[in-house]
């Protein structure tokens, strides 16, 4: 079965590596604050982290080793009933001697880089984000609303303004705007989960485009061949009506090649005429037919005398 985009970039994240020792102390620490901490037989070991994702137990056992001054190994097991491995990384310390530590590091990490690098280890533990395709959304749980705003605030340093939502399962930080999730993901290192998204994100502003266009193009179409149609439908009903001759030869000639072609635009019906004539000069032409057959639909053929003035072709 294969990986959502989340769990795809969790995975991506996992093997991230932060260059300096800053950084990768501030990204235990959120594994710690975050995680399910909880001490395991009493006064002997402390159980740090639980996953089952084996990619994600090395990286919080290789940080743990790094900056813990106790042993540390990772134990499998499988859980009851789900037939799924968990992976426990588990420190022979007291619990109370994991607290001190993550004590003497509270609040938000002052530089930018280790800041990336905390919220990197929040987003691998209680972050998720939709696949570019759907809804944009990327989100960050926590327990309790002291840890939410620290975590606010941090992002806020990284020029990303995210919402807080209170709800059923904790406080909630989201992010909703695309280009924001993309900075979120970059900053945290999730540099193929990047490209993924902004190949989606191409993908639909051409694809959007070519829809305006299309229905740009195809409403114009719909424009000039409803607007021909009527205008057809003027010249028969002059011509039943007041005949050919009682029409100036320059109006008798855009009639005729009108109703011959009733789709064309009028720039194609300028290139038609002996001379051509221009979009402007075809336009005034046509509008002058369509007075001339409400004029006798107004009065009747009595009320309309010719306009000698129309006689002369139009540039």
């Amino acid at each position: 079965m294969p990986l959502s985009f989340s769990l795809q970039t969790k995975e991506e994240l996992a093997r991230v590596k932060a260059r300096h020792p800053c950084c990768r102390q501030a990204e235990l620490v959120a594994f710690l604050r975050l995680g399910n901490l909880d001490g395991g037989r009493p006064g002997e070991e402390t159980v740090l982290f639980t996953t089952p994702y084996p990619a994600l137990a090395r990286k919080v056992y290789s940080l743990a080793r790094e900056f813990l001054a106790c042993p540390v190994k990772v134990r499998n097991s499988r859980r009851q009933g789900k037939g799924r491995s968990a992976f426990r990384v588990i420190a022979r310390a007291r619990p109370e001697e994991i607290q001190a530590w993550l004590a003497g590091r509270a609040g938000v990490p002052e530089y930018p880089c280790c800041q990336a690098a905390y919220m990197r280890g929040a987003f691998l533990v209680t972050g998720s984000v939709n696949k570019p395709s759907g809804t944009h959304h990327l989100e960050l749980i926590f327990p309790d609303a002291a840890l939410a705003g620290q975590m606010q605030l941090l992002m806020q340093q990284q020029e990303l303004e995210p919402r807080l939502s209170r709800r059923q399962r904790g406080y909630v930080l989201y992010l909703k705007d695309s280009e924001q999730i993309i900075r979120a993901l970059s900053l945290m290192g999730a540099y193929s989960a990047v490209l993924a998204y902004e190949n989606v994100l191409i993908f639909k502003d051409m694809r959007n485009r070519v829809n305006r266009l299309v229905n740009c193009e195809t409403a114009n179409l719909t424009k000039t061949v409803e607007t021909g149609l009527r205008q057809a439908e003027n010249i028969r009903y002059l011509i039943a009506t007041v005949g050919w001759d009682y029409l100036p030869p320059a109006l008798r000639e855009i009639a005729a090649v009108r109703l011959q072609h009733p789709e064309a635009s009028l720039k194609e019906l300028g290139e038609m005429l002996h001379p051509p004539v221009g979009k402007s000069g075809v336009n005034h032409r046509l509008r002058r037919l369509e007075l001339i057959a409400r004029q006798v639909r107004g009065q009747g053929r009595e009320g309309y005398a010719p306009d000698d003035d129309l006689s002369r072709p139009r540039a």
